[in-house]
């Protein structure tokens, strides 16, 4: 069995508990997952959601540097940065620094007059 990341245990979860009729161990057989790694995750996911899925991997626990804030407020600001950032790009803008050593955001194409 391959290592599953914590998005891939959350997926798994929801997908059980979509499919209300299905036994752990048959849903646990399908997926090539053990009954006791799967109770495992709903434990964790149950007491802290996707962080608690993030917290309790060893291999995702070291991603995040020291003194990263944790909070879901935290979080919902980087979501909200990447996502601007994400509209930037796709708008064609791109960031420089202009004489004064400030950030601006530059077309890297004109505006379609269509």
């Amino acid at each position: 069995m391959a290592h599953l990341n914590p998005l891939e245990k959350e997926f798994l979860i929801r997908q059980f508990k979509l499919n209300g009729r299905i036994k752990l161990s048959d849903f646990c057989t399908l997926n090539n997952v053990s009954d006791a790694a799967f109770r495992k995750w709903l434990k964790q996911y149950e007491e802290g959601g996707l962080e608690g899925l993030a917290r309790a991997d060893a291999e995702i626990r070291e991603v995040l540097p020291e003194g990263i804030d944790r909070t879901e407020e935290a979080y919902k600001r980087e979501i909200l940065r990447l996502r601007i950032e994400n509209e930037r790009q796709k708008k064609s803008y791109a960031v420089q620094m202009n004489e004064a050593g400030e950030q601006e955001y530059v077309r890297l194409r004109e505006k379609s007059s269509k």
